[in-house]
This record gives structure tokens, sequence and C-alpha cells, in this order.
């Protein structure tokens, strides 16, 4: 559940240069847990993961190209996630790999932290909250809740969801089942996300959407 990169997001040979933007990754559950059998949450999924994006991650970003990552030694303090609320971390950034009770149940966002948190410049509060915020925000379109276990649609109508081919990869099993979407954002004088912006082309290069029509799986 980390990763959906198909290799093209090479990480950067140093952490020297702060990052200048962010990837903002959502995950399509539905999809990631298609024929998983070994993942709790899979089995027994909230209903709103079943017709609204989720949260894979906030990721900084060279608008050169590749990405910092394990940029300090900063420990996960966990007791973060209180604070930020944990009804919203479970709604809308999941762990489907663990069940709740599970003392690792955390994991997920300990290896967001530890990899691309630590290189944002962020507190973890912040960290965590902005990007809860932001998925709040800038969450499900319409069109794929709608779309949801019917028949496929435009795959350039979902890009146009997100602001077009430039501004948004999707990303899909199969060529054709949407599992997540990929949008970049600008970083403001504090370090937190800002505005939507066109995306690096290693990034646009994420892209792998290849027919014309995406399936949204329920």
């Amino acid at each position: 559940y980390f990763s959906f990169t198909n290799g093209l997001l090479l990480q950067s040979k140093t952490n020297d240069e702060e990052s200048d933007m962010y990837i903002f990754a959502y995950s399509w559950t539905p999809e990631f847990c298609y024929d998983q059998t070994d993942y709790p949450l899979c089995d027994d999924p909230e209903d709103f993961w079943t017709n609204h994006f989720t949260l894979h991650g906030l990721w900084p970003q060279y608008s050169t190209g590749g990405y910092p990552a394990d940029c300090t030694d900063e420990a996960f303090n966990s007791t973060v996630l209180d604070q930020v609320g944990m009804d919203n971390m479970n709604q809308y950034w999941p762990n489907v790999k663990k069940a709740y009770d599970d003392p690792e149940y955390d994991s997920f966002w300990e290896h967001e932290w530890t990899k691309h948190g630590t290189c944002s410049g962020l507190s973890q509060y912040d960290y965590f909250n902005d990007s809860i915020n932001m998925i709040k925000s800038y969450g499900t379109p319409t069109l794929i809740t709608e779309s949801t276990g019917k028949d496929p649609i435009s795959a350039d109508s979902v890009r146009d969801l997100f602001g077009g081919s430039t501004m948004a990869s999707l990303l899909c099993d199969d060529d054709i089942y949407l599992v997540g979407v990929y949008t970049c954002w600008s970083k403001d004088s504090n370090g937190k996300p800002d505005k939507q912006i066109t995306c690096p082309s290693d990034v646009q290069g994420e892209d792998t959407c290849y027919q014309s029509t995406v399936t949204v799986r329920s």
C-alpha cells in the first residue's frame, strides 16, 4: 500500500536541495483491495471508501524531477494523530492492510512521515493535518462517485476533473482500472501545499491509464 509507482519517479541522489513542490497522491481503495485476501480492512471496508478517494500521501518533490526521502531522523509521534483526529485518519487515510486493533495499524502513517514528511519542513501535526484538509477539500469528483461500479468512463474526462493531462496523472491496474491519481502542488513560504500546478514530466510520465476509458470498481 506504500507505492503505486511504476518506477519512473526516481529519488534524487541527494537530499541537500529543498523540495519546491508536492505530489498529492489519491488512492481508490476498491481497486487496491480487488482480489486481496490478506488485508483485514479490505474484507470489511468503511462505506466511505467504496465510492470516495482516500489519501495515499503528500510527497515533497523537485520540479526538475526526482524527490527527496528520509530527510531527518525525527521519529514518528503517534500522539499527533489524536490531535488531527483518529476518525479523520481512519476515514480519509486508512491502512487497509491492518485491523484497527493491530498494534501496527499506524505503520502506514509512520512510513509516510519517515520517508516523505521528514522532507516537508512541516511539523508532524501540520503534515498530517494539512494532508487531511486537502483530501477533504479536493476529494472525489461527483462523476467518479456516480460511475462507481458502472460502465467505463472517458479517461480524459477524469483527467479533466483534476485539471487536465498536464496537471494530473491517472494510475490504473491493467491499463483500465482506476487505482489512484497524482496531482501536483506548489509550496508556500511556510512549506505548506498552496496551489495546484503543472506536473513535472516525470510525474506526467507516471500515468498508466493507457486506454481511452477507465473503469471505477466498487
